[in-house]
């Protein structure tokens, strides 16, 4: 198998910031938001959107399901 290094070391960099924060996805998405902060870039926050058919999404999880079987 091929090696990209740039690539293995993105990996080891993405590996050790997430130990750092004990692997807690909202620790880090903060720490990036902090970041995005201290470097003057924007910070983009969304309201959550609601699922206007949530019927049509479960056929479509249990097709998929079916499908992968």
């Amino acid at each position: 198998m091929w090696h990209d290094p740039i690539v293995e070391e993105l990996h080891k960099q993405g590996r050790e910031l997430a130990a750092k924060f004990n692997y807690d996805v909202h620790a880090l998405g903060r720490y990036y938001q902090e970041r995005q902060k201290l470097e003057n870039r924007p910070v983009v926050s969304r309201k959550p959107r609601l699922i206007k058919d949530s019927q049509t999404i479960h056929q479509k999880s249990t097709m998929h399901s079916a499908l992968n079987e």
